[in-house]
Order: C-alpha cells, then sequence, then structure tokens
C-alpha cells in the first residue's frame, strides 16, 4: 500500500518584507490624515471670517438705509409744516484737466560755410560760434563745411566745442582753379543742404556766418518757422565805417510780412513788397527743412533751367523769393527788434 504523499508547505514571504510594507501603510495613512486636518481648519476658519464680513457689511447697509429713511421723514414733515427744508447738495468734482503732451522743440541745424581765411581767424570765428551755441537749449546741430585739405585742424577744434556738430569735408580746390569767393560759399552751402536733404534731418536751417551775432532770443524765435522766417539784420561796416538794416516790414496780424525795407543806400529807407529779384541771400531767412524733400519741388522750374532744381540753394532762393509775403516776421510780433548782427571786420575774406 502506497504511502500519502506530503503537503508541500506554502512559501512565505521574508519577515523583512512584510515589516516594510506595514511600515510604508502607516507612513501614508498618518501623512493622508496629516494633510487633511490643517485644509479643513482653515477652511472653516476662512469661512468664519467671510461669514462675519458679510454680516457687518449688512449692518452697514442697514444703517445707512434707517439713516435715509429718518432723513426722508424729516424732510416730509417739514414739507408739512411749511419749513423750508435744506437739501444738502453735494458737488460733483469735476475731473482734473489732462496734462497736455510734451512737444518737442525743433532741431535747429545752423550751417557755417568756413569760406576763405587764415587758420587763425577761422579758428577765432568757429571758437567764438561754439561757445555761442554752448547757451542754445537743444536740440541743435551744428554743420560746418570746410574743404578736406583744411579739415584736421578743425576737426580738432570741433572735438572739444561741446556742441553736437557734423564736420562735413569735400575734395574740391576752388582757390587752384580761380574760383571766386562766392562761388565756393556756394558750393559748400550745397553741400550742407545736400547732407540734410539725403539724411532727412527735420528742422529748422539757418546759415550762421563766422561774423555773425545773435541775440539768444533769436533761437525761441526760430523754433516757431515752419516754412520761412524772416528778420532784420544790420550789417557793421568797419571799411566803410556805417551800419545798414535790411528786412522785413510786418503789420496787420501778428508775425504777418507785408513788404521789405534796405537803408544800404545812400537815398533814405527803400520799401518795397519784396526784396529786388536776385538779391535774396539765404542767409537773411531760414526755412523749414522738409521744403527740399518737396516732391512738388521740380515743378517750380521751368523747362528752360533743368540743372535749377537740383540746385538747393538757388531752389531755395526762388522759393523765398515767392513766398516772401508768407513768411513769418521775426521778432513777434512787429519785426522792429534787430537780433541779427553781421559786422564784415570777423567775416572770412
Amino acid at each position: 500500500m502506497a504511502s500519502p504523499k506530503k503537503a508541500k508547505p506554502r512559501a512565505r514571504r521574508p519577515l523583512l518584507l512584510r515589516r516594510a510594507m506595514l511600515h510604508s501603510s502607516i507612513c501614508f495613512l498618518l501623512g493622508l490624515l496629516a494633510g487633511l486636518a490643517p485644509a479643513f481648519r482653515w477652511t472653516h476658519v476662512a469661512s468664519t471670517a467671510a461669514t462675519a464680513h458679510v454680516f457687518r457689511a449688512l449692518h452697514a447697509v442697514d444703517g445707512a438705509f434707517n439713516h435715509t429713511v429718518l432723513l426722508l421723514q424729516q424732510q416730509q414733515r417739514q414739507l408739512q409744516h411749511g419749513a423750508p427744508v435744506d437739501v444738502a447738495v453735494t458737488a460733483v468734482p469735476s475731473p482734473p484737466p489732462e496734462p497736455e503732451p510734451l512737444r518737442q522743440p525743433q532741431l535747429l541745424l545752423l550751417v557755417t560755410a568756413t569760406e576763405r581765411s587764415d587758420p587763425e581767424r577761422r579758428a577765432a570765428g568757429l571758437t567764438r560760434a561754439a561757445h555761442a551755441l554752448r547757451l542754445v537749449p537743444p536740440p541743435v546741430l551744428w554743420l560746418v563745411v570746410e574743404r578736406a585739405t583744411e579739415a584736421p585742424a578743425t576737426a580738432r577744434l570741433l572735438r572739444g566745442a561741446g556742441v553736437s556738430y557734423r564736420h562735413l569735408a569735400y575734395p574740391e580746390n576752388f582757390t587752384a582753379d580761380g574760383v571766386g569767393v562766392e562761388k565756393e560759399r556756394h558750393h559748400q552751402r550745397n553741400v550742407a543742404l545736400g547732407h540734410v536733404e539725403e539724411h532727412r534731418l527735420a528742422g529748422v536751417v539757418l546759415f550762421a556766418g563766422l561774423g555773425d551775432v545773435y541775440d539768444l532770443r533769436f533761437f525761441d524765435q526760430l523754433r516757431q518757422i515752419r516754412t520761412f522766417g524772416a528778420w532784420p539784420v544790420a550789417t557793421v561796416s568797419e571799411r566803410e565805417r556805417k551800419a545798414t538794416v535790411e528786412g522785413p516790414v510786418c503789420g496787420g496780424s501778428p508775425w504777418a510780412v507785408t513788404g521789405w525795407f534796405s537803408t544800404a543806400d545812400a537815398t533814405p529807407t527803400v520799401r518795397a513788397a519784396r526784396p529786388p529779384a536776385g538779391t535774396v541771400d539765404v542767409a537773411r531767412f531760414a526755412f523749414g527743412s522738409a521744403l527740399l524733400w518737396d516732391p512738388h519741388r521740380w515743378d517750380r522750374f521751368p523747362v528752360s533751367e533743368p540743372d535749377a532744381s537740383q540746385d538747393s540753394v538757388k531752389f531755395v532762393q526762388r522759393l523765398a523769393a515767392e513766398e516772401y509775403n508768407e513768411s513769418r516776421g521775426m521778432p513777434d510780433p512787429d519785426c522792429s527788434e534787430i537780433m541779427v548782427w553781421r559786422g564784415d571786420q570777423l567775416v572770412a575774406t
């Protein structure tokens, strides 16, 4: 008779693994309970605080309503007894006026043609001009035009001038070609206007000579110009020992130019509707630089003068002569004060 098979004992997990699982379960339960308890407590506290705020708000509204009802009842009783009712009207304060937007002052573009002169006189004139421009409120840009052969000395002077500047040099040698001073000055001014047009420097252009003297208030007047501006100029001649004044005649509405006058001749003061043709000096007026890139610029010259529209100085001269009576007269309001003096003892020759 065969003996019965013995049942194999079931494998049991190690004791160390069972203890680890027990500890993990206990820690998980403790962490779960610890996380739920604060949330319940703070939720209860928050709901209690919100309830208190609601009750206080309702109490305040109820008090205001009761106060309003009492005032209405009091006014009703006064009306029934014929007594005047004092109704206090609270004026609603008007909103403060909005501040005006800050307006950036116009850029002043001062063009100085150095012309022909000995280095000492040119350096003295540039130094004096730099000292004057440092007193002018910004923005100011000084354009100094000079021959390339004379540029290094002037460049060193301008670096220490303390004024925003651009030093423009050109290679042409007008002295060797026997060309007159006027033609070289005309070329220098064209170089400056070409730079202004190329870089679209929006502002007011003024041709400032080395021998010019300005009242500082004059530069504030310049910033009001949009198209053209004209002013009286006093020229003091050391050689001839006399002084002459030329400029606009203003009248009617403020800043309106009605004519032109000059004391240059020996006869009494000459008056005319506008300056004689061909005598308009660009150094005696200022203009808005936007005129240089006006799309209608090419239509202002006849076909018989094809090169005139390419010459910026001639274009500005013709435009100033045609629209002289539409210029802004300076200084305000009647052009009767002289703010610009020109002395030939300092002009480069």
